[in-house]
Parts: C-alpha cells; structure tokens; sequence
C-alpha cells in the first residue's frame, strides 16, 4: 500500500471517528425547550425559572419556545419529529400521558417516540366554588350534587384536558353526577361571577385566588394535606381514594443517543434538586421531585393506562 493511500485512509478514518464523537455530544448552539401551551401559562412561567441554571450546566445557551395550539399536540409533535441530536427537549404535563385516548387519530405515540429525561415534579389541584357560593366543603357539594343530579355545572379549559379527565374521576369516585362546561380560555371570571358552580384550578392559583377572597377553596387533589396548606382538606377525605393531581416533566426524541440523553437527564436532574429553586417552584404550586428518565418512564406508562381507561370508559374526545 502507498504511503499516500494509506494516509488518505488514516485520515478518512479520523474524520469518521470525529463526526461520530460529535454525534454523540451537544453542539457549539442552542438548546430549545419547547413548551406546547401559550406564553405565560403556567408551564412558561416555570421554564424560564430553569433556563439560566439549566445553560450553566450544560455550558451552553437554552431558549424557549411556546407552540401552542390542538390540545399541546402542536408542541408535541414538533418534539417528536425533530433531529435526535438533543437540541430540541419537550416540557409539558401529564397531557401527554393522556392524548391517544382522547386523540385517536394522534400523529405520535408518547410512549415510543419520546425519551423520558426528567420528572420535575407534581402540580396539585384545588376544587374551587364562587365567593358566594352555598358550596362551603366537600360535604356540602356531594349533598347538593345528589339531591339535584346533573345540576352543578363545572368549568374546564375543554374536552379531553387533565382537568376534564381529574373531574370525571371525580363524579366517578363519588358516585354523583355533575354538568360539564368547556371553555377555550380560563372559566376563572364565570366562576367568580356565579355562572358556573366550580373548577379545578393549579393549588398555587386557586390558594392566591382563595386569599383573595375570589372564591371557595373545596379541597386539594392529593391523596392527603400538604404541610404547605394544613387547613385545606384533602378531597380523598370525603371521597376515599381521589388522588388527580398533574405533573410537569421534559422529554426528547427517542432516537437522541444515549450519552446526550443521559447528559440532558443528569442536568436537568441537578438543577431542578438545586434548594433555592425548589423553594421558587414550590412558590409556583410545583411539588418539586426531580427525578431520572427511569422514574418518568414509569409514571408515563400508568398513567397513560389510567386516565386512557377512564377517557375510553366515559367516552372523552378533545375538541
């Protein structure tokens, strides 16, 4: 073999070599996060809490991006048909979990075209009525509820949402019947004026709106009281066994490499576990339990089970 041949193919060999260690590194640009609900929901809120800790120990930059629109399908599938090379991250909530039961003709399975990188962590509900509603508790509301089957009305953010889903669980557990009200925006004005009876509104939300004097707190989504809100009745304590609570997590697509997702995993897991943000995401009414792609992939699994049985069961469809 010539020198020069044989240099060629020493050279082509090293090329090769780089182009895959780089393959399965992050490149000199940015990571998006992409958000699948509008700017300043509540999602939007918390990301950007995460994004300058999250780009310090990447050692890059991370941009956010809102694409809302269908229910967060929008988002979603943009995640999922990106380039795998873990510059496009999906945060969302337990929507995902829940969308092919409601979405039968979804164009991605959650479940096999997403990596699980992080769990951040738990959104607890709270049922809430008007100021002036006669609904003082959980007690008062079943008592209405059966006297008058399917004359309390509740207000969702539409058909098929965690909250539509959280709120069948609910007339399920309790055996009562109640009168589903889609709304395209927030029912939070119907509700304080009177014009729907309740909703099931984020615990940070719906304790700040509560203070306020803007309306009832009823009880918390959580199988039991949060040290943070010792007083506020857990609804299991009325209806044993309720627990409809959401969570925020972030996913990639499946085919990014390992060492990018466990890069992506192993950061997101440290600044999330940081305490000072944990305090500041606690403020925002997330129970911070940042957790690995192990964890998030198993919570994804039964959930998806849980809530597809309840969506197919009472006959739930996104509008």
């Amino acid at each position: 073999m010539s020198v020069n041949r044989r240099g060629l193919m020493i050279a082509g060999a090293a090329l090769t070599a780089a182009g895959g260690a780089q393959a399965q590194s992050l490149q000199n640009r940015p990571v998006r996060i992409i958000i699948p609900f509008p700017p300043g929901a509540a999602m939007d809120v918390v990301a950007r809490m995460i994004v300058t800790p999250l780009s310090e120990a990447l050692g890059q930059a991370v941009v956010i991006e809102t694409r809302p629109g269908a229910g967060s399908t929008i988002g979603t599938a943009a995640v999922a048909t990106a380039a795998p090379d873990g510059h496009t991250i999906l945060f969302t909530s337990a929507a995902i979990a829940s969308a092919p039961a409601v979405m039968p003709q979804l164009s991605f399975d959650p479940l096999k075209d997403f990596a699980p990188l992080s769990l951040l962590g738990h959104v607890p509900l709270v049922l809430t009525a008007g100021p002036q509603s006669s609904l003082t508790d959980m007690a008062a509301l079943l008592a209405a509820a059966r006297a008058q089957p399917g004359s309390l009305t509740y207000a969702t953010p539409g058909n098929g949402t965690p909250i539509h889903l959280a709120m069948e669980l609910l007339q399920r557990e309790a055996g009562i019947r109640l009168l589903h009200v889609p709304f395209r925006g927030t029912p939070v004005p119907d509700l304080i004026a009177g014009r729907v009876d309740l909703h099931l509104d984020s615990a940070h939300a719906a304790v700040s709106r509560g203070r306020q004097g803007q309306v009832r707190l009823l009880g918390i989504s959580t199988p039991r009281r949060l040290p943070a809100l010792p007083d506020l009745p857990a609804i299991a304590e009325t209806v044993p066994g309720y627990d409809a609570s959401t969570w925020f997590a972030f996913f990639a697509p499946a085919r990014v490499p390992a060492p990018i997702l466990a890069k992506l995993s192993e950061a997101l897991v440290s600044v999330t576990s940081r305490p000072a943000l944990r305090a500041a995401l606690a403020e925002q009414g997330v129970e911070v339990q940042a957790t690995g792609p192990e964890t998030l992939a198993r919570l994804m699994q039964s959930d998806s089970e849980r809530w597809g049985a309840l969506a197919r069961s009472v006959g739930v469809r996104l509008e």
